[in-house]
């Protein structure tokens, strides 16, 4: 079933087409890379998908987890794939070589992930985590630690997880109440409870090392008190190998709505009062480091959804092609027609698709961003590319997760009702979708850090940034020829985020419970503005290869109807062009009604009494 996960020539567009990372090799970091490697990447990462990830997907599914004795045992074809990620060292792709990995550009990264994304998702987590402990551990921790735990981490020998969420204490944070006590040697007794841990045990790897949040007796309360512990599964020997038993108990995993063979735990730490674990960093430092790893992870979780949304579109765009229902609507025929022919169904393919790759570009140009940061050769430089990032960051999570839900959920739609059962594969496609709005920060946690930190705080660079290479973009194509009218949508559109960005800055000095109620809005005009922007970018572009390719200077022409049918280069440029028409016309084009909803801030949602939801 080759090529039913990702679209690998809108993949290769936005990185050599319309990021055009191989110039990434002008700079020192990344020297040693070039197209050819990355390309070379990309190929090995879909054969591996293909030939190993895929085909076991459905097996764990219907498999899942089992918990026994204390122990959870995944899947037995895991293995196999454990072994092969290790192999092929993908963990360590885009870590530093400094730090034991391949040093290769973070978005190149992303792009080949996109395939075991899109593969098998529940496999995935198992390995997506750890990569983000081993960068964690090799930026702030000592010299002992890095040494310690990074290499065995990045090999898969070891894993790791992000040990957060507490039961009373989900989004916030603050609210921990996991204690850590001084120990005479410089180690920490650890006492308290994690819920909804991605892969808190398993029996993929020789040890597990768990990143806990915890507060110091004595510490402040709220996030300022909190610090960050290194807790292994097995206390380690002097030698470097797991030795005894650390005091950690697995109480119970979830049982969950999808990605059933990736075990969410919950674990208790000290029981027996002999748990314990490393400080990372300084006391009281426990946030400020974790977020080394939850901006990043953020990203990632928006990316583990558009890999599922990959695969449905493509799932259901073949389905489309293959199932015959009907006949052609104005076409005077007693033949079935396959599906793909009736406007319903070519309305949500066009959605699905331009849905799937504005995340797709949203995702890498986010990406993208970090590789700048890491090449900036000015304090300046740095910083413009980080601003844009810290807003770009909720977004891609929140936005990309709910468009990507809406593509899981479109293509269930056009299978109807085979596509509600389990003869095809949609509908765990669906269910492992869900979470993304969910983990990593709910997607009304990602609208409140745009809107009631990011704005508030960096407003100026919002400005100066992103809504600034809006604008100089729209007013370069104004006059486009072929693209007039949906550069001055998105122009438009640019100034409605721009308004309402104003406003909310100014409500939420005089009403932020009111300022609150519209964040996800906000979020929401934020999302389609930028992708709008990403997707047009992608069209102006499209345009001039299709007038290339075709010999026109007006490609848009119905008399290059043939011409595209016959030409696959020349069908997937002015499917761009389709796609980025279809989003601008029916999602950009709402902007300004958006932002009226956010200025006129109506308050019936707070006032309605609690008793009066349901009578």
């Amino acid at each position: 079933m080759a090529g039913m996960l990702v679209d690998e020539r809108d993949q290769k567009f936005v990185l050599f087409e319309q990021l055009e990372i191989d110039k990434l090799s002008d700079y020192e970091l990344y020297s040693e890379f070039d197209k050819d490697v990355y390309l070379m990447v990309l190929s090995e990462a879909k054969k591996l998908a293909e030939n190993e990830f895929m085909p076991l997907n459905s097996v764990g599914d219907t498999e899942g987890v089992v918990f026994k004795d204390g122990k959870v045992i995944m899947p037995e074809s895991f293995h196999r794939l454990w072994a092969l990620w290790n192999e092929g060292e993908w963990r360590g792709l885009d870590i530093p070589a400094e730090y034991g990995g391949q040093g290769m550009p973070t978005v190149l990264g992303m792009a080949a992930n996109e395939f075991f994304e899109a593969a098998n998702l529940a496999f995935q987590m198992s390995v997506a985590m750890p990569r983000g402990g081993a960068l964690l551990i090799a930026q702030h921790g000592s010299d002992e630690q890095r040494a310690k735990y990074v290499d065995k981490i990045l090999t898969g020998e070891w894993s790791s997880t992000m040990a957060l969420t507490e039961a009373e204490a989900g989004s916030d944070v603050g609210a921990t109440r996991t204690i850590a006590e001084r120990n005479e040697d410089g180690t920490y007794s650890i006492k308290g409870a994690k819920v909804f841990i991605t892969c808190g045990d398993m029996d993929l790897a020789k040890n597990i090392i768990h990143l806990a949040l915890a507060r110091v007796k004595g510490a402040p309360a709220g996030t300022k008190g909190l610090s960050l512990f290194l807790v292994p599964k097995y206390k380690i020997n002097s030698d470097g190998s797991p030795g005894e038993p650390n005091d950690i108990k697995v109480v119970s995993v979830e049982k969950k709505l999808g990605l059933k063979a990736s075990p969410t735990c919950q674990l208790s730490f000290g029981e027996e009062n002999n748990c314990t674990g490393e400080l990372i960093g300084r006391e009281n430092q426990g946030m400020t480091i974790f977020f080394t790893m939850m901006n990043e992870s953020r990203l990632i979780a928006a990316r583990h959804g558009a890999g599922i949304a990959s695969s449905a579109y493509i799932h259901a765009l073949e389905y489309s092609r293959e199932r015959l229902q009907g006949s052609q609507i104005g076409k005077e025929s007693n033949r079935q027609s396959p599906i793909i022919k009736h406007p319903d169904i070519r309305r949500m393919l066009t959605m699905m698709k331009s849905y799937t790759e504005g995340v797709r570009a949203l995702i890498y140009y986010s990406s993208y961003c970090i590789d700048r940061v890491h090449v900036a050769d000015s304090k300046e430089e740095k910083q413009k590319w980080e601003k844009r990032l810290g807003f770009l960051t909720p977004v891609t999570k929140a936005y990309g997760t709910e468009l990507s839900f809406r593509v899981t959920e479109a293509a269930l739609q056009v299978y109807g009702g085979y596509g509600y059962t389990k003869d095809y594969p949609i509908e765990q496609f669906l269910r492992d979708e869900k979470v993304h709005s969910i983990f990593e920060g709910t997607n009304g946690i990602q609208a409140l850090d745009l809107a009631g930190r990011k704005l508030s705080r960096d407003s100026n660079d919002l400005y100066t940034g992103l809504l600034k290479d809006i604008t100089e973009f729209c007013t370069e194509y104004k006059e486009h020829s072929g693209l007039k009218a949906y550069i001055s949508i998105l122009d438009e559109a640019k100034k409605a985020l721009a308004e309402a960005s104003v406003f909310l800055l100014e409500l939420q000095k005089k009403d932020f419970e009111l300022f609150a109620l519209y964040a996800n809005q906000y979020l929401e005009l934020f999302g389609d503005v930028i992708v709008g922007w990403l997707l047009l970018w992608q069209a102006v572009i499209a345009w001039e290869k299709l007038s290339s390719i075709a010999g026109d200077s007006n490609p848009d022409n119905a008399q290059l109807e043939n011409f595209v049918t016959d030409n696959v280069e020349a069908a997937f440029y002015s499917g761009k062009l389709g796609a980025a028409k279809f989003f601008i016309s029916n999602v950009v084009s709402l902007a300004s009604a958006k932002a009226a909803i956010i200025r006129i801030a109506d308050r019936s949602a707070l006032q309605i009494a609690e008793n009066a939801f349901v009578v």
